[in-house]
């Protein structure tokens, strides 16, 4: 798979200065001539455009940089600053910052597709470890990313620290291609990969997690567990999705997480718990349900939903709860859960408990089952006015649908 670079790295600060310096330069020369205020400003989004897309966020510096030639070049020309000119150059300072943030965005989604896309595409490799490392050197990208690709193939131990190198590389495509070649490459490389979820560049950081967990050596969990508090939230949740393919060897660290951590780390446990499943997950989950955050109550409950059918008869019990929390949460997982609920929730209508009843009139609601309405109706006789009520909101909520 080719990657066209969309100039050398050296050469882009250069280009975006000497442009940008020239257009205002020209824009002041003609308002100084012929005193025609020349919009030179928007021949400035030219230069700005393209910086969002090779910088991303980092756009605003050279934003900063363009909105300050543009207040000088102003004073010079007319001898005062305006409203209009401080608006002119707080929009070419907010312009690239937003569409830097987009093309981050979408990059990010491209690259994660490529990543887990495992290709190496058409590219003949050589056999020779030593020439392919040589070849990570190489002043064309499509070239490293190439021996990278081949390098991950091979499955050469001697490669690690090379490809870790490349993980700094200044394209992304080759960067993220190093990282995928790291998680074939196995257990030699947990302990880069480990040090480049510190790295300054969000992207490494989740390209790294993602591969650690393709790896799914235990000995990444201490790293991978510190990256739950990530300032990032994708690596945040890279890091939760690895350790979930670790699996029980992360388990203890990540209930351990769900109750003592802060917010972030409490949010990202509750991720991971949600995709290992388990007894003991699930009654993680169901405390979670009580957290002090409320994001973090929300992601217990989706983490419930995604465990699905197994969590159901805790998630029955837990409707028990006085606290209107656990019961809201308890019910939203139950409408994540959908279908195969129902049977077990109609069941538990006719539970002695009616605090149980309560709930699963309310769960039934939820999931917005027609094949409820039989068993919903039946309700409306309850003992209990408190079941009553939620079955006459539960017919309701299907009735409208």
């Amino acid at each position: 798979m080719g990657m066209k670079p969309a100039g050398s790295t050296w050469s882009r600060p250069a280009v975006i200065v000497l442009t940008a310096v020239l257009i205002v330069l020209l824009g002041a020369i003609a308002r100084v001539l012929t005193g025609i205020d020349a919009a030179y400003t928007d021949l400035l989004y030219l230069v700005l455009i393209p910086t969002a897309y090779w910088y991303r966020r980092h756009a605003v510096y050279p934003g900063i940089l363009v909105a300050v030639l543009h207040i000088v070049a102003t004073y010079i020309v007319t001898g005062h600053v305006g409203a209009e000119t401080l608006v002119r150059a707080g929009m070419l300072i907010v312009i690239p910052y937003v569409l830097g943030y987009f093309f981050e965005v979408v990059g990010r989604r491209t690259e994660k597709k490529h990543f887990h896309a495992g290709e190496s595409g058409p590219v003949a490799c050589d056999r020779s470890t030593k020439r392919l490392i040589a070849r990570l050197s190489s002043r064309d990208p499509d070239t490293r990313y190439e021996a990278a690709g081949c390098l991950g193939n091979a499955g050469d131990p001697a490669a690690v620290l090379p490809l870790a190198a490349l993980l700094r590389d200044p394209e992304s495509g080759v960067r993220w291609k190093a990282a995928e070649a790291l998680g074939r490459l196995g257990s030699p490389a947990v302990e880069p990969l480990s040090g480049s979820l510190q790295s300054e560049d969000v992207d490494v950081r989740w390209m790294a997690a993602v591969a650690l967990g393709d790896i799914g050596d235990p000995a990444a969990v201490p790293a991978l567990a510190k990256a739950l508090d990530d300032d990032d939230a994708y690596v945040r949740s890279r890091a939760a999705l690895a350790l979930a393919a670790i699996g029980e060897p992360a388990r203890e660290m990540l209930i351990t997480g769900l109750s003592t951590g802060n917010a972030r780390v409490r949010g990202s446990a509750a991720l991971a718990l949600g995709r290992l499943g388990g007894e003991s997950a699930t009654g993680a989950l169901i405390d979670a349900l009580r957290d002090p955050d409320e994001e973090v109550r929300h992601r217990a409950a989706v983490a419930l939903g995604d465990i699905g059918e197994p969590a159901v008869p805790d998630l029955l019990s837990a409707t028990r709860a006085d606290e209107a929390d656990v019961r809201r949460g308890v019910t939203a997982a139950f409408g994540q859960i959908g279908k195969p609920a129902v049977a077990p929730l109609i069941a538990a209508l006719d539970d002695d408990d009616w605090r149980i009843r309560r709930g699963a009139a309310a769960a039934l609601g939820d999931i917005d089952d027609p094949g409820s309405v039989d068993a919903l109706i039946r309700a409306l006789d309850d003992a209990r006015e408190e079941v009553r009520e939620q079955a006459r909101k539960a017919l309701g909520s299907i009735r409208k649908t």
